[in-house]
């Protein structure tokens, strides 16, 4: 009996050690499991929605009699403030946060109860942690949504900008084609008829007759120059059918090179303002082509590709862009590169121009289809 007794006895520190190893266990499984449901908490809902439910499990994990929380509010200018419980005068502080970024934990309870140990407070710290992350996330997404909101509304307002340039532009261009129609072309006009009419008064034997024919044909290719001027200054098709229209009347326009023209129906339904900036950069480069490429071949492409980008090609087979040979010429048509550079600057677009690899010039513009608003 002797020999059993001592063997129990031998036996019993062990078994009050693997039983409080076990209460251990469970206390750090259930550390564990408020942990994560206090993440799964302010996961799944707002942080606003959330912290009440949370506040309240903390104060019962910490057995406190009051729980406080003050967090920056995002609907309102002072930060928000949540309680449960009511404090006692025996009440002292049993946990307090404060992580610097105006949100505070603080947890008040019994002075005399039972005090949390280390692995308590570092639960405590831990939810606090997730509280305060929650918050900054939330508010950090509100921020982002906020900028979101204001880039937004600078683009309209941008697009709008350039929508009222844009037309402001087009405006002062057909005011001035009207002012040369009124003006210097029926000047033109006039002077070419009145040359005509005294050539044929005078006769042909007089001696001035081959000076006079010669000023009455300078007269009327000034005035077929100031009509194909005024055209360029606001073709009536671009109002009237649009971009692609107008570009195809340009086209047809062309003598003494083949010219193949691309050109997508549906460019004509783009917002004025890229049908405008699209037209005068396909304008300007063909105008390049006509005066400086010496080509035998154009080839112009319009079309919008499944990105919403409207894109333009322009293609030749002549000198090449860096092969200009007259210096008045040279610089006239970089200056035209320049002003189809920023004219898809307005669009936020893009422009290139290359030497072909087997010779000729490469136009490339492309820009967004964003669209326009009318305030």
């Amino acid at each position: 009996m002797g020999l059993e007794h001592n063997t129990d006895t031998a036996h019993s520190p062990d078994v009050a050690e693997m039983r409080a190893l076990y209460r251990a266990a469970e206390a750090r499984a259930a550390r564990l499991r408020f942990i994560i449901e206090a993440r799964t908490l302010l996961d799944a809902q707002a942080f606003e929605a959330a912290a009440p439910e949370v506040l309240s499990r903390l104060s019962d994990f910490a057995g406190a009699s009051r729980a406080e929380l003050v967090f920056p509010s995002l609907h309102r200018a002072a930060p928000a403030r949540l309680a449960i419980g009511r404090s006692t005068e025996n009440d002292g502080i049993l946990f307090a946060s404060e992580d610097g970024s105006g949100l505070s934990l603080t947890l008040l309870g019994p002075s005399r109860g039972r005090g949390a140990d280390a692995d308590d407070l570092k639960t405590l710290e831990v939810v606090a942690g997730q509280l305060s992350d929650a918050c900054n996330l939330e508010r950090q997404a509100a921020e982002k949504q906020a900028l979101l909101g204001d880039l937004e509304r600078q683009r309209s307002e941008l697009a709008a900008l350039v929508a009222q340039l844009i037309q402001a532009q087009e405006q002062e261009r057909q005011r001035v084609a009207l002012d040369l129609h009124d003006g210097s072309a029926q000047l033109a006009a006039g002077l070419s008829y009145r040359l005509q009419d005294l050539a044929a008064r005078i006769g042909e034997a007089h001696a001035l007759k081959p000076e006079i024919d010669e000023l009455a044909a300078l007269a009327r290719h000034s005035v077929a120059d100031l009509r194909a001027a005024i055209a360029d200054l606001r073709p009536p098709e671009l109002d009237d059918l649009g971009v692609a229209a107008a570009l195809r009347t340009r086209l047809d326009a062309i003598d003494g090179m083949e010219v193949i023209a691309d050109l997508d129906a549906g460019a004509d339904r783009w917002p004025a303002s890229a049908g405008i900036i699209f037209y005068r950069v396909a304008q300007e480069a063909i105008t390049n082509v006509i005066k400086h490429a010496g080509a035998s071949r154009l080839i112009v492409r319009l079309f919008e590709d499944g990105a919403g980008e409207a894109h333009l090609e322009v293609i030749d087979d002549g000198k090449g862009i860096g092969d200009v040979r007259h210096p008045q010429a040279e610089r006239g048509a970089r200056l035209g590169i320049a002003g189809m550079r920023e004219r898809l600057a307005l669009l936020g677009g893009r422009f290139e121009i290359v030497s072909g690899a087997s010779g000729g010039t490469h136009v490339r513009a492309a820009a967004p289809l964003a669209q326009e608003t009318t305030e």
